[in-house]
């Protein structure tokens, strides 16, 4: 396994971020179009979008999901995103309350 660190002030253009993430850039767009990423750049113009490095993370997440779960329709995608950052910011706020409760 592969490992990149990925420097969170550089920015991606599109085709940049589909080679990093195995998704293509029209399934990019789409995404995109669901609230998945918020590139920066002049809205309506992919070709003028960049994108953050934790774009890639997301991005990457994404191919997974649509390959692992066989999800052919972007918004089964980005609904399939939603449901696991939620689980990640609860997973997140649980370790937190644990901590605290062992400090009292």
């Amino acid at each position: 396994m592969d490992i990149e660190f990925l420097d969170d002030d550089l920015k991606l253009a599109l085709d940049e971020l589909a080679a990093r993430s195995g998704l293509a850039a029209h399934e990019i767009v789409s995404l995109v179009e669901y609230g998945v990423f918020e590139p920066l750049g002049a809205p309506g113009e992919p070709t003028r979008w960049t994108f953050t490095m934790r774009a890639v993370r997301v991005a990457r997440r994404a191919a997974r999901l649509r390959h692992d779960l066989e999800l052919d329709d972007p918004h089964a995608v980005a609904v399939a995103l939603e449901l696991l950052e939620r689980i990640d910011r609860l997973e997140r706020e649980m370790r937190e309350l644990r901590c605290r409760l062992l400090r009292e």
